[in-house]
């Protein structure tokens, strides 16, 4: 009776259990003069806390037509995210590119369960000055 008992409960309990439902977004914007402003803003959508969660970003930089080693932009330490909670995470990265490709890859930190995964690519285009009298 007790195994029966141990058992649905132990079913109930992994029944409850799913990844947590996160949006996830990225902007990159140059940062004058040798940088670009990395901003993460990550979201639960839920109406219940996380489970705690890590995020790995990752990047290569074009510099002269050349694409650099990749490199980690963005690696917090792992966090819980309260009801709808929002959070925004910046970083400066250290570069002079004219375009970027990064990926990001979120997993629940307990588990390593990969929840998202998602790439992307930016190109910056010549920031114009303005020079002389104004």
């Amino acid at each position: 009776m007790k195994f029966i008992l141990t058992t649905a409960l132990l079913l109930v309990l992994t029944a409850c259990a799913h990844p947590p439902q996160l949006s996830l977004s990225i902007d990159l914007e140059k940062a004058p003069p040798d940088g670009i402003e990395v901003k993460l803003r990550v979201v639960n959508l839920e109406n219940s806390v996380t489970t705690p969660i890590a995020i790995d970003l990752e990047g290569e930089a074009r510099v002269a037509g050349r694409w650099e080693k990749s490199e980690t932009v963005l690696h917090p330490a792992a966090f819980v995210l309260n009801r709808n909670e929002q959070r925004v995470i910046t970083a400066l990265w250290k570069t002079q590119a004219d375009a970027v490709r990064t990926t990001l890859v979120v997993r629940e930190q307990e588990t390593g369960n990969l929840l998202k995964t998602e790439k992307s690519e930016k190109s910056f285009g010549a920031v114009k000055t303005a020079t002389g009298p104004q």
